[in-house]
């Protein structure tokens, strides 16, 4: 009796270590998926890069807003130029009315 207990723990041991053996073996030589990388959007593309870009953009905006750019405008880091490009470029963005004037607004 105690070597037929002994023979069922044995093969249910070697069963869990041919189970897990498997289950490893399986999961280790399972493929990943290819990494999938998100195209660069527009808005990101348009932003300019470089402190002459962004100067130039921002002149832009200014003109067509019908200003100028400020005295001192020099000392303004990258960054600053960058954001009030961006803060004049939304500005000059044109209103809903001002793209579809029959536009209905919905509740």
């Amino acid at each position: 009796m105690a070597r037929r207990a002994w023979a069922w723990s044995v093969g249910g041991a070697a069963l869990v270590l041919v189970a897990g053996g498997a289950f490893a073996l399986g999961a280790a030589s399972e493929e990943l998926p290819p990494v999938t990388v998100q195209p660069e959007s527009a808005a990101a593309r348009d932003m300019p890069q470089t402190r002459a870009e962004a100067i130039t953009a921002w002149t832009a905006e200014l003109k067509e807003a019908g200003k100028v750019k400020p005295a001192g405008w020099e000392k303004l880091t990258t960054d600053e130029i960058k954001d009030r490009y961006l803060s004049q470029h939304y500005i000059n963005a044109p209103d809903a009315a001002d793209i579809d004037p029959g536009m209905v607004k919905r509740d």
